[in-house]
């Protein structure tokens, strides 16, 4: 695997260098001192990750990983940053698929860029990897977007209000759970909630990620997008009521389908991914994307198994059953009865029926 770090002071890559020799991972390193630098390397051989530190002369962290995203799309990208502003914090979110703050353990960070590189070995069609690593924002659902912004221009608004809103729309709440599990704004706990990632990097964080994705709010309103947020809702709202928790089921069933708005794998719903894991397409894809944006692994694993959660190792119905249950009534399926009969709740599913129908009454309301 190939590994470039990239930052203008030596003793930070000196130190990432000393930490390397201390393991024996087997990856071919480099180190640049510029994004100008970095670039020509890469030109004589593209890198699987690339971890550049923001604040840079010349060519700041974020504008080389936008040339990285723009060439180079399957490359994993990673950013350090030791400040906060606001105009750097959104160019690091449009563009980079982790960020850590500085200074930082070379140790934790090189486990980063381990756990990162494992999840290349997911997928061995160049096509999915490049669509994926070409994706930074989501389209949003227009009505959820106009909503917010309202919500958020307005000083008295209720906080609560504001988290349901952005709670129901799968590519917002995706952005503010990667933002909010990154190591730049966390110090190793997992969130798995919207409304403690939003307690957790406040309003004005919010509203900036919001106010990114005006360029998808000003487009069009796309039906299969509205369509698609609607049934996430409900699907999250249902695994809410089938598990009794809030956090981890009702977050992964509403990210779910979330592959489904990748433009270029709309038309890949029903394939089944090239490589030995014969998962769907939209759940490998969707897991892919989230592990890579660095959400909670329990988060990940739910989606991946959504459509198949026979082919989890964990046979109790737990999360993935009930996401399982939750987004296929969601959209009109018929749950995996074998896998229900197996984990003992097949007597259940009337119930579940039943909580579908008084769900989707009160989301009509």
């Amino acid at each position: 695997m190939q590994v470039m770090f990239v930052d203008d002071e030596s003793r930070v890559l000196s130190g990432i260098e000393r930490a390397l020799m201390m393991q024996d991972n087997g990856w071919e390193c480099r180190f640049a001192n510029s994004g100008q630098e970095a670039l020509a390397m890469l030109e004589q051989e593209p890198a699987d990750v690339v971890v550049s530190d923001m604040r840079m002369p010349f060519m700041d962290g974020a504008e080389l990983l936008t040339q990285v995203r723009n060439r180079w799309p399957s490359t994993i990208r990673i950013i350090l940053s030791g400040y906060s502003e606001p105009s750097a914090t959104l160019r690091m979110v449009d563009v980079a698929h982790r960020f850590v703050a500085k200074p930082c353990d070379s140790t934790a960070l090189l486990t980063m860029v381990g756990s990162a590189l494992a999840l290349r070995g997911m997928f061995q069609d160049p096509a999915v990897v490049e669509a994926v690593g070409r994706t930074s924002r989501l389209p949003v659902a227009p009505k959820v977007f106009i909503s917010v912004c309202r919500l958020l221009a307005n000083p008295g608004s209720d906080t609560r209000h504001i988290t349901e809103l952005l709670g129901s729309d799968p590519a917002l709440s995706a952005k503010i759970m990667q933002l909010a599990n990154s190591a730049y704004f966390t110090r190793g706990s997992h969130i798995h909630d919207i409304g403690n990632a939003i307690t957790h990097l406040g309003l004005d964080q919010v509203k900036l990620l919001v106010l990114a994705s005006q360029v998808f709010a000003d487009a069009k309103t796309d039906p299969y997008v509205d369509r698609l947020q609607r049934s996430a809702l409900l699907a999250s709202t249902l695994a809410a009521d089938i598990s009794g928790h809030q956090g981890l089921e009702p977050t992964a069933a509403l990210l779910a389908n979330i592959a489904r708005l990748i433009p270029e794998l709309r038309e890949s719903d029903t394939e089944l991914l090239p490589t030995h894991c014969n998962t769907p397409m939209h759940a490998a894809v969707g897991a892919y994307l989230l592990a890579l944006w660095g959400l909670p692994m329990d988060i990940v694993e739910a989606v991946a198994y959504h459509v198949q959660p026979s082919r989890s190792v964990d046979k109790d119905f737990g999360a993935i059953g009930a996401v399982h249950v939750a987004v296929t009534l969601a959209n009109n399926g018929v749950p995996d009865l074998d896998y229900l009969e197996q984990a003992g709740v097949l007597n259940k599913l009337p119930l579940w029926q039943k909580m579908l129908a008084h769900t989707q009454e009160t989301l009509d309301d």
